[in-house]
């Protein structure tokens, strides 16, 4: 292995244009308060005399030397100028130039900081400076069969690296982990290649702009592990492959158990797989998606509705299709109340299921075996290379890691901040947001328009918005475009709190918010996709298969006054027309044209709710929900189903609970309340 030259581009040689030539007269300094200032300034030269075009022996006159401005002479000269004369303090002109430096200053300071944002662009001086950010050590080296081809080693305590170079593209990337377990080593080929992925030049890419973003971030997870493992003895990697085993386990039983049912077996394996991850203990990932590491998978859209077949629909599924997930890493420890990070895969006994003690609270169904393994030590360092002002570290004996279990999740989840409280008892930890910053739950959920913020969190708010739905009425072939106007009412804001990161101790305490993190995540779907416009709701449609739709009557608005809410949030309210809100029979008729209003009342106490009125054959329907833990729906009351339609034309008996199945299916408010008043009226 040869180490790398000094320097691509070595100074030229000969005489540099700062050397005298041969029998010329020398130029003497010149010392000025220029010189002085770029000197001192921390950073570095800015100015010097010939930039400015406008310096006191510019107005002088041309001069043939070197002139001391603070010299009696100089003082005189100035003088019959008369200055004072101009309104100019001689005295502040120092006090000028200078603000007129730190005001440069902290610009170029802003300029840096925006820059450090970027990573660069893949190349060999792009991916050295990641390497050095990151901290880790990096040597070249040449390839003995070809003069264009290079390897770039990076080595950590517990990594190492090699990215393959011809002719300045990247060819290869191999990962791996020396001082590694098996459990970590089987992952290496595939987190190498989602890395060497984030390198490749791919058909129709330039070098140029061959971005370092996806490498860099994927990279820096791996990075943060090595930094903190220590070795031997500490290794991260083993710590968070340790989880993933056990979670593995969990995983692999809890599907052995549904699939024992014969009606959740007869739609499918991928209805099962579905239904462990949105209702169980999630789907334990590794090295998926583009992004290297583990990651706890809790929930999807469209969970309940079969795969797509249709070539377009599946590719597009898999790049837009929104997966909630939790990234499990490691960070430094800060706060005291969570325990340090052990090194185990027995997270969970061998047969996952343990029979509850006779003094065991016990509600039904199965109790997971969680076990709590030994604590992990750090190894105590080599006295021969201690160093002698620290105290003897056999003394104080072997310590705990100055590491914790990292959670990050993706997206973040908007919480009441009743469940961050606890959270937080479980012995988790987040950061806390600052009171004054606290936010409501509709807020984070659907932001303000910019200008529109409330100045308190406290009073009522109206949002407004069009929408268009593609929706298939009975016995037609077309589909046809719906406008729709929503309108949701919240009259009790509840303080919220956006859940983006998290420290713990123990799996468990994942295992154990997950029905919760549903539940609001749910929620947040149904309002954004109630609230929000859809950009292209014929996506995957022909357009000779679609009517168009009549256009809306209203346009979205924002609004927080309480009389409003007072007036509009009636629970008697009915669709709004120009001719007054008691004509509900013109109100149908305009639904029917493809002009339909629904209206939402959110309130999040006990539980997550929502009030929906929509027109319903000749009145106005009134369907209560209850967004309970992992998603459910619960029916609170409704009047859509009486005896005219309760039984169905398959001859099964429908029942109120029917109603909230067909929201978790559609995980949309509009096509729901379009099914109801087309095929149940």
């Amino acid at each position: 292995m040869s180490t790398p030259t000094p320097g691509k581009h070595p100074l030229s040689q000969g005489k540099t244009p700062s050397q005298p030539q041969p029998g010329a007269a020398a130029t003497p300094s010149v010392s000025t308060p220029f010189s002085a200032a770029a000197a001192f300034s921390p950073h570095g030269p800015r100015s010097s005399p010939q930039q400015f075009k406008k310096s006191p022996t510019a107005t002088l006159g041309r001069s043939t030397g070197p002139v001391n401005y603070d010299s009696p002479s100089a003082a005189a000269a100035l003088g019959i100028l008369d200055i004072s004369s101009l309104g100019l303090d001689l005295q502040n002109l120092g006090n000028l130039g200078k603000a007129s430096e730190d005001e440069r200053a902290r610009r170029l300071d802003s300029v840096i900081a925006v820059l450090g944002r970027s990573k660069g662009l893949v190349s060999e001086a792009g991916l050295e400076r990641l390497a050095k950010k990151l901290e880790l050590e990096f040597i070249w080296e040449n390839s003995m069969d070809s003069d264009d081809s290079k390897t770039l080693i990076v080595a950590g305590s517990a990594l190492e690296l090699l990215i393959g170079f011809r002719s300045d593209i990247v060819q290869s990337v191999n990962l791996a982990f020396p001082d590694s377990a098996e459990i970590v080593n089987k992952h290496a080929e595939a987190a190498g290649k989602i890395l060497f992925k984030d390198l490749q030049l791919l058909e129709g890419q330039s070098p140029l702009t061959k971005s370092l973003e996806n490498f860099a971030a994927n990279f820096e997870r791996l990075a943060i592990l090595d930094k903190l493992s220590i070795s031997p003895g500490l290794n991260m990697y083993e710590a968070v492959a340790g989880i993933y085993e056990s979670l593995c386990r969990l995983h692999t039983w809890e599907l052995q158990q549904v699939r024992g049912d014969p009606a959740a077996a007869a739609k499918g394996e991928d209805h099962l797989e579905s239904l462990v991850l949105c209702t169980r203990s999630g789907n334990p990932t590794m090295n998926t998606r583009g992004r290297v590491g583990m990651a706890l998978d809790y929930w999807k859209d469209r969970r309940l509705q079969p795969p797509p077949t249709e070539p377009e629909m599946i590719e597009w599924v898999e790049e837009n299709e929104q997966v909630w997930s939790i990234l499990i890493d490691c960070a430094p420890l800060r706060e005291i109340g969570v325990n340090p990070v052990r090194i185990s895969d027995k997270w969970i006994g061998p047969d996952v299921e343990k029979v509850p003690l006779p003094d065991e609270l016990h509600t039904g169904g199965p109790i997971i075996d969680w076990l709590e393994p030994e604590s992990t030590f750090v190894p105590t360092p080599d006295q021969t290379k201690a160093d002698p002002m620290q105290p003897d570290a056999s003394i104080l004996g072997p310590r705990l890691p100055d590491a914790v279990f990292h959670a990050t999740f993706d997206p973040p989840v908007h919480i009441p901040t009743t469940l961050w409280g606890q959270i937080q008892q479980l012995g988790c930890m987040m950061d806390e947001t600052p009171l004054k910053q606290l936010a409501t739950f509709d807020s984070l959920v659907l932001p303000y328009p910019p200008g529109k913020e409330p100045e308190a969190a406290a009073g009522s708010r109206t949002v407004t918005c069009n929408r268009q739905t593609a929706y298939a009425a009975p016995g037609e072939e077309k589909l046809t475009l719906k406008s729709h106007a929503n309108t949701l009412y919240v009259s009790k804001p509840i303080p919220s709190r956006t859940l983006t990161t998290m420290t713990f101790s123990h799996p468990q305490q994942l295992i154990t918010i997950l029905p919760y993190l549903r539940q609001y995540a749910f929620l947040a779907t149904l309002l954004e996709r109630s609230l929000t416009q859809d950009p292209d709701p014929t996506r995957f449609l022909d357009p000779a298969d679609v009517k168009p739709a009549a256009p809306p009557t209203i346009t979205g608005t924002t609004t927080t006054s309480q009389d409003d809410y007072d007036t509009l949030a009636n629970p008697l309210l009915t669709p709004k027309t120009d001719d007054g809100p008691e004509d509900n029979e013109k109100d149908e008729e305009e639904g029917s044209e493809g002009h339909l209003n629904i209206d939402l009342t959110l309130t999040m106490l006990p539980v997550p709710q929502l009030r929906v009125v929509f027109p319903f054959r000749d009145r106005t329907a009134h369907v209560t929900l209850e967004i309970q833990e992992n998603g459910h729906v619960h029916v609170d009351s409704q009047d859509v189903l009486d005896d005219s339609n309760m039984v169905a034309p398959n001859g099964r008996q429908r029942s109120g609970e029917d109603v909230g199945a067909l929201l978790e299916r559609m995980e949309d408010v509009g096509k729901w309340a379009e099914f109801i008043r087309s095929r149940w009226a």
